[in-house]
């Protein structure tokens, strides 16, 4: 009788298949045009205001999107996608620019501050994913629809 039911989970399997989250991905390019389709006014940041500003070292990293609202209003996301052996790195980086970003906008914008302060960190794969916003969850349903 076992040996049927490891049959059968095997045959499952094979069906079915078994993803591991290393398998899933996502098109960092595709999100992002279809948020910036949904959400206008959404610009690049430049990577030397970046490394000046907000100490944010990514150089070495190919495959990276960040955008923030050239409408001051305190919207920002960002994917980053990395190795394994450097997402910490790149978490601490984050949470050191969010850091520099909350201390700055205390002086201007309150709201902007409650923004920073409940964004949506989160990964899909490889890919760390960060979003300032009104509606976190409105912008990473956008996010989702990108992931295969």
């Amino acid at each position: 009788m076992k040996k049927y039911l490891i049959i059968l989970i095997l045959i499952t399997l094979a069906i079915t298949g078994c993803k591991k989250e290393s398998e899933v991905s996502l098109d960092i390019y595709e999100a992002s045009k279809a948020l910036d389709i949904k959400y206008t006014n959404m610009n690049s940041m430049d990577e030397g205001e970046l490394a000046i500003i907000y100490e944010l070292d990514l150089k070495d990293i190919e495959n990276k999107i960040i955008k923030a609202s050239s409408l001051n209003n305190g919207d920002f996301y960002a994917f980053i996608c990395t190795n394994k052996s450097e997402k910490q790195k790149i978490k601490e980086q984050m949470m050191n620019m969010f850091e520099i970003l909350e201390q700055q906008s205390n002086l201007y914008s309150p709201e902007a501050v409650k923004k920073i302060q409940n964004r949506l960190e989160t990964s899909i794969g490889e890919c760390l994913i960060y979003i300032v916003s009104d509606n976190n969850d409105a912008y990473y349903k956008v996010v989702k629809e990108h992931v295969s």
